[in-house]
């Protein structure tokens, strides 16, 4: 009798495990994103230097993250912008899913969120500029995917009135070949 309670036991502390790690869905697919900081659902745990290289190299570091392949962020809610960028030359009309969207899938503190690209570049936004904005997080131009080299794998953009710009601290820029994000300081 004794045995049995203790299996009964054991299968409930496993099944309470599982529910608080399993709830949020995890990565089939290659990586796109990572989301550290302030985020109230996680799919990863922590920072870990040896296997988060490239994310080292950007000076990532968190206690929790999560983190989004291709067919999670097609899931979210999807927006679409139409803008014309010095990258590309010319207007195109951009795809992904809503910012504000992925930050509340997350369960991300609504604080400042900073923006990094593959190559270290980053740019910031704070709670109010997402508030109310059309900001995407694009994975394609023109019905085509952005891909590294092309401004991918994701690109931060919104509509901008004409001659607005990121300020000169990055606040509100448009960056490309995003991989990383952080919520709060």
């Amino acid at each position: 009798m004794a045995r049995a309670l203790l299996f009964c036991w054991i299968a409930l502390a496993s099944f309470a495990a599982l529910a608080q790690d399993g709830s949020a869905s995890k990565p089939e697919g290659m990586v796109l994103l990572t989301v550290g900081g302030l985020v109230g659902k996680s799919n990863r745990g922590p920072f870990d230097k040896a296997r988060d290289s490239s994310l080292a190299h950007l000076k990532a570091d968190f206690k929790h993250a999560f983190e989004f392949d291709r067919e999670m962020l097609l899931a979210l809610p999807q927006g679409t912008v139409t803008a014309a960028t010095p990258e590309l030359g010319t207007e195109a009309v951009f795809k992904g899913p809503l910012l504000r969207e992925v930050l509340a899938d997350i369960e991300a503190a609504m604080v400042k969120t900073r923006f990094v690209a593959s190559d270290g570049y980053s740019g910031y936004l704070l709670p109010e500029d997402i508030d109310g904005s059309d900001y995407i997080l694009a994975l394609e131009a023109d019905g085509k995917p952005l891909g590294l080299g092309q401004q991918g794998p994701l690109w931060l953009v919104n509509t901008r009135k004409d001659g607005e710009g990121p300020g000169e601290d990055n606040r509100g820029s448009h960056v490309w070949a995003l991989v990383y994000m952080h919520v709060g300081d």
